[in-house]
């Protein structure tokens, strides 16, 4: 196992989902940063860095992270935006505090769908030439992968919600720590797939993440999962060999991009020994993120 410093959790912010937040960005992303400041004990001027979460194809917005430049801190600070999941960003700004080029960093994901029709978006992130002539998005895509598993491939469209969430990660300190990580991405096409009706980057980044924490899956005691779609927790226990006693409730308001982060507060809430915390992105899970998170002292 390599020597590196203990990261933790220091502070956690979340504003929960609503269906229609009537706030802008900035108001909904404040609300969670404040919170985790709080949390932490800590102010803007304590922050050495800044890493946010955000795809515009759910804010209805380009550069979405330019909204909340000024909520986050990150004025005159060093910002990195990730257009994946969150919890790619809390592992970005692990692997900066773990490097020693920081102390503190704040991580934040947000996500407002509700301003956007997402339905007429996604078909956007797909190819141009065969796949957005057809209307295929991410749900059809979720059908698709749903009927390669052997399930009913006429799944359900549920809403998205409004969410933002934030925490702070610091060297050091008595909170829960990230003790690995692990990321994977998959051919952008179902048909590019080796297992289209399997989460196999999932697979490989909870491999990674357990071999960074030099941790095998039966030291796993509590796992948090992003699954919007139930056919999609089926994926997950295969994917990761995890014991479904130790599978967390899957959350009932799907907020793309926040999920993951989301994940993390939820694994860091209540682990006990080790846990997994889980976020996915992209057309039926293209891109998984897994982090080992362990209970404060």
């Amino acid at each position: 196992m390599i020597d590196r410093p203990r990261v933790t959790i220091a502070g956690i912010g979340d504003t929960g989902p609503s269906l229609d937040d009537p706030r802008s960005i900035p108001e909904l992303v404040l609300e969670a940063v404040e919170k985790a400041l709080a949390d932490a004990g800590l102010g803007y001027g304590d922050l050495d860095s800044v890493v946010s979460a955000s795809v515009d194809l759910f804010d209805g917005l380009t550069a979405s992270n330019l909204a909340i430049t000024e909520v986050v801190g990150a004025v005159m600070k060093p910002e990195t935006r990730i257009a994946a999941d969150g919890l790619c960003a809390a592992i970005h700004a692990a692997c900066q505090l773990w490097s020693g080029a920081y102390e503190t960093v704040l991580v934040v994901a947000h996500s407002k769908p509700s301003m956007a029709p997402h339905r007429a978006l996604t078909p956007w992130a797909m190819d141009p030439i065969f796949l957005q002539p057809l209307g295929i998005d991410f749900d059809v895509c979720a059908g698709l992968q749903a009927s390669a598993a052997g399930c009913d491939g006429r799944i359900a469209a549920p809403p998205l919600w409004d969410r933002a969430c934030a925490l702070v990660l610091t060297r050091g300190g008595a909170g829960p720590a990230l003790l690995g990580v692990g990321t994977d991405l998959a051919p952008h096409s179902l048909g590019d797939r080796d297992r289209p009706g399997a989460w196999a980057g999932l697979t490989r980044a909870t491999g990674r993440a357990l071999t960074v924490a030099d941790a095998s899956i039966e030291h796993i005691a509590t796992a948090e999962a992003s699954c919007r779609h139930p056919h999609e927790r089926a994926l997950f226990l295969d994917a990761t060999g995890v014991d479904a006693a130790c599978l967390g409730e899957s959350a009932a308001h799907h907020t793309p991009v926040v999920d993951g982060l989301s994940a993390l507060i939820r694994a860091a809430d209540r682990v006990t020994g080790l846990g997994l915390a889980h976020g996915t992105w992209g057309p039926a899970g293209q891109g998984q993120a897994v982090v080992i998170v362990e209970a404060q002292p």
